[in-house]
């Protein structure tokens, strides 16, 4: 028998208190990603509830992680924490966006990150800033860490 979602995280999920939520809305007003667009946090815990989310739901990857809806909400739930278990289950079955991907890639390889572009050194130049050089002992220490966690799966 296949669990939903729901009760597949029921107590992973459990000290978010998501059955407090009324669906006020009061964590999308708050939401710099839902007033551009992008995730509805509300949404998201509805249909967490409702056992209609998926993993795969590109959406999950639409939040900042700024915590206003959290702080906005008055019931006391934390929604982007919940999120963020959300994410790390979404990760560990794979439904990983590519960008999160190349990200944690060009992070175990440079140390960094973003990319070195050109935009950047000009930047760096204007600012009067050395050029950025890859720290060998940095990044050794990195895929160690990463080695030791599951970051470096």
């Amino acid at each position: 028998m296949d669990l939903s979602l729901s009760e597949r995280v029921e107590d992973l999920l459990r000290p978010y208190a998501l059955w407090k939520c009324a669906q006020c809305g009061q964590c999308s007003s708050v939401c710099p990603s839902c007033q551009n667009g992008g995730i509805k946090i509300g949404e998201i815990m509805s249909r967490l509830s409702s056992g209609s989310l998926s993993l795969d739901d590109e959406t999950l990857w639409q939040c900042a992680m700024c915590l206003s809806c959290t702080e906005r909400c008055p019931y006391g739930m934390s929604p982007a924490e919940a999120l963020t278990v959300l994410r790390n289950l979404a990760a560990q079955e794979g439904h990983l966006p590519a960008s999160y991907r190349e990200e944690a890639q060009r992070y175990l390889s440079t140390g960094r990150s973003f990319p070195k572009t050109g935009l950047t050194r000009k930047i760096r130049r204007e600012m009067e800033l050395p050029e950025l050089e890859e720290d060998e002992k940095a990044v050794w220490e990195i895929k160690s860490l990463a080695r030791g966690t599951r970051l470096g799966r």
